[in-house]
Order: C-alpha cells, then sequence, then structure tokens
C-alpha cells in the first residue's frame, strides 16, 4: 500500500478525546469477553481471529501514514515516475500517438514537425482557459472506458470541444 497520508512529525493530528473514549469502550468489551468465554477453546479461537484480522487492517492503514522528521525537507511531490504501469502505458500510448501524428501532419503541410508543434502551442495558449477537476476526472473516465470497451486496442474519442467553450 502506498503512503495516503504524509506528515511531519510535529503536524501529527492529536488522538481525538471521543476516538479515545471508544477505544477504551473496545478494550473494556474484550477483557469482558475473555472473561466470559473463559476456558471455551471455539469461543476464543473466534475472538482471536476476529481480533487478528482487525489487527491487520489497523496495521495496513498504520502502514498508509508516513512520517518524517521535522527537521527533513519537504517531501517531493507525486511524479509519474509513481504510477502504475497501465497508466504509464496510456501516457506513452498517447505520447506515441500524438508523435506519429504530428509528423504526418507535418508531411502533409510540408513543414518541420518542430514548426508545427510550435504553432499548435501558441494556438492552443491563445484558446487555453483553466480545466476543472471534475472536466479531468470525467475525459479519464471516458478515456479508460473506452480504452476496456476497445477489442483491437484502438479506440477514438469523442471530439473534444473548442476549449474556449464553455459547457452548459
Amino acid at each position: 500500500m502506498h503512503n495516503t497520508f504524509t506528515y511531519r512529525h510535529s503536524d501529527l493530528p492529536a488522538l481525538r478525546p471521543e476516538i479515545k473514549a471508544e477505544i477504551v469502550g473496545i478494550d473494556v468489551h474484550i477483557a469482558d469477553l475473555i472473561l466470559k468465554s473463559q476456558g471455551n477453546y471455539r469461543e476464543l479461537q473466534e475472538l482471536a481471529e476476529t481480533l487478528d484480522n482487525r489487527l491487520d487492517s489497523c496495521e495496513l492503514n498504520l502502514n498508509s501514514i508516513r512520517i518524517i522528521p521535522d527537521n527533513s525537507p519537504q517531501p517531493s511531490g507525486a511524479s509519474m515516475k509513481d504510477l502504475s504501469l497501465d497508466e504509464k502505458r496510456i501516457i506513452y500510448s498517447c505520447s506515441f500517438t500524438n508523435s506519429l501524428l504530428l509528423n504526418i501532419l507535418a508531411d502533409l503541410l510540408g513543414e518541420t514537425p518542430e514548426d508545427l508543434a510550435r504553432n499548435i502551442a501558441s494556438k492552443a495558449l491563445t484558446h487555453s482557459r483553466p480545466v476543472a477537476n471534475d472536466e479531468v476526472e470525467e475525459f479519464i473516465s471516458n478515456l479508460l472506458s473506452k480504452i476496456q470497451e476497445a477489442k483491437d486496442n484502438h479506440f477514438l474519442l469523442e471530439r473534444v470541444g473548442d476549449p474556449s467553450e464553455k459547457k452548459s
């Protein structure tokens, strides 16, 4: 499991009183169950298995938390190196396809791929706008569903509208 949470040692959240009270309640309840089950192998075995499963789950959650010393440098953010292989394949596939298309278009227009890319980039800047997070999520969901539906690893996304248009 990857680190889901990262805290500096001094920024660790405090133990909330209501959670502490629930933990004490669980401890009291477990002690009572052990007393009631004293001498009953099957009940104690069932209790031990249940507690062991919960302990495993708690330890998995603990392992998702990274604690760094207060005086350590700021941890680097996630990068493309941290992506799963499937996510890297999507990026590779899109980049490779874009590169092929740019070269084909450059040949058709009699331009160098570099000049054509520069021209496309400058036009993209004139139409650029901030992209909302939900728009990115929707695009990725659409992309993933198209990839899953593709029988021959070829798929075509619906045309992306003019970036200057606003969604209604």
